[in-house]
């Protein structure tokens, strides 16, 4: 049995060619003589290993009229564990010395197998309910992929400091596929593949901090957040960054931050009631490139 649930895949097509040519068109450039410093540069991209050291994940997908219903959280129940370290990258092109335009990426995955210690439940497209038994093998992923694109403009900015505020949009694509194999006396006697999959459009407001230490040093603050209701949709977003970053040599930097990013979700269709709450903690060691 498969249930598959899909939204707004238009957007993250979207927001993946922005971010795709931002973080790509800085190396077509012709490099200056002399470094710039990322609060004045044109072009700037950093690329680097995020390392999650904590991440808390619950999600429930329940009949419509329920209620609350049973939630999961994966890293428990199924293994999955999202603690790791991924590739994390994060660009800007200033059209204008006060005008900017953001762009960030980075996706954490995990697979797992495990044998159920107690039954779960799950909904199909069409409001089934069916029971996963305790004793099953479940052979599982998790994928949890952030994407953002902004506009923002420095209200002040000076040789020492940027204050910048803006808006944007944020797309978070959260899958997770469970294949179940369940064996009572020792036979498999059933195979089945249950599928869940949402992508979620949220519009953002932030804000930022730039703050120039000494020629070659400076640190950072932004914070971006959002709260959104529509028809059958709830949505909350928040980020916050705070790091520095030291210019080693001409245009290249080194850098290190720390960041938590919070989605809670809930989608109620005609058939049922899907809820996604996430929250992951990590340290951001990077290098920057900026022209």
């Amino acid at each position: 049995m498969t249930a598959t649930f899909c939204h707004h895949s238009h957007y993250r097509t979207a927001i993946g060619t922005v971010i795709a040519g931002l973080l790509l068109l800085p190396f077509s450039t012709t490099v200056h003589a002399d470094g710039k410093h990322a609060m004045n540069e044109k072009w700037y991209l950093s690329a680097g290993g995020y390392s999650v050291f904590r991440a808390d994940t619950t999600l429930s997908l329940v009949e419509r009229n329920v209620g609350a219903g049973a939630a999961i959280r994966p890293g428990d129940t199924l293994g999955l564990d999202l603690e790791e370290t991924v590739l994390r990258l994060e660009g800007h092109y200033r059209f204008t010395p006060r005008s900017q335009i953001v762009a960030s990426w980075f996706q954490v995955e995990s697979d797992a197998s495990k044998v159920l210690q107690k039954e779960i439940d799950w909904v199909d497209q069409g409001g089934n309910t069916t029971t996963v038994a305790a004793g099953s093998t479940v052979s599982s992923s998790l994928g949890y992929e952030i994407m953002k694109a902004s506009y923002f403009y420095s209200f002040y900015h000076n040789d020492k400091v940027e204050l910048m505020a803006g808006g944007g949009l944020h797309v978070s694509r959260f899958d997770i596929d469970l294949d179940v194999k369940t064996d009572p006396g020792g036979t498999v006697s059933a195979q089945e593949t249950r599928d869940a999959a949402h992508t979620v459009p949220l519009p953002t407001v932030g804000f930022g901090l730039n703050y120039r230490v000494n020629p070659k040093l400076y640190w950072f603050l932004k914070a971006e957040g959002f709260y959104l209701e529509y028809d059958d949709w709830k949505g909350l977003f928040s980020e916050v960054q705070v790091g520095m970053e030291y210019n080693v040599w001409r245009n290249l930097g080194v850098g290190v931050g720390l960041a938590t990013n919070n989605l809670n979700v809930t989608e109620t269709a005609p058939q049922y009631t899907f809820r996604y709450d996430n929250r992951l903690s990590g340290a951001n060691l990077f290098l920057s490139w900026s022209l």
